[in-house]
């Protein structure tokens, strides 16, 4: 009759670590979903932050018309250089979902056109300038929208 009594108690230990062991890694999973959610939301501001200040630079440009063309060229170009834009779109290609990834070209393509129409000559008040920059907004709400959807966490 003792080994009844070791067996269960044997079996009792074996339950608990597995058990134990279980619910670690439960919570490793759930940590881990959470710091690449942080990292992605992170990499997600940064670029959304430096195409908005971007997109303002191309705009104050587009609607000096007092500088000359080559001034306002080299700005709107300054504009995308200096922010960056296309080493964070790099970064988010490689750590963003893939969807993600296609709406951010989108989106850096949108500000690349409108920085485009603005450095060809287009003033804020051309049709040129204004098709450029909504269809940059477009993209860029789209793109919000899926960054939005990709940060929430799983129930």
């Amino acid at each position: 009759m003792e080994w009844l009594g070791l067996a269960g108690t044997g079996l009792g230990a074996i339950v608990g670590v597995g058990a134990t062991l279980l619910a670690d890694r439960v919570r490793w999973r759930r940590d881990s979903r959470a710091r690449e959610r942080e990292t992605l939301r992170l990499l997600y501001a940064e670029y959304l932050e430096a195409i908005a200040a971007a997109r303002d630079e191309i705009s104050r440009a587009s609607a000096d018309v007092e500088q000359p063309l080559v001034e306002r060229a080299l700005a709107a170009h300054r504009a995308v250089r200096e922010h960056e834009i296309f080493a964070k779109q790099y970064q988010l290609e490689l750590s963003a979902p893939p969807a993600v990834a296609e709406l951010v070209v989108s989106a850096t393509q949108g500000l690349v056109d409108y920085r485009d129409a603005v450095a060809g000559g287009a003033t804020r008040e051309d049709d040129a300038c204004t098709a450029a920059r909504r269809a940059f907004r477009a993209a860029r709400k789209t793109l919000m929208e899926a960054m939005r959807a990709t940060l929430v966490a799983p129930r």
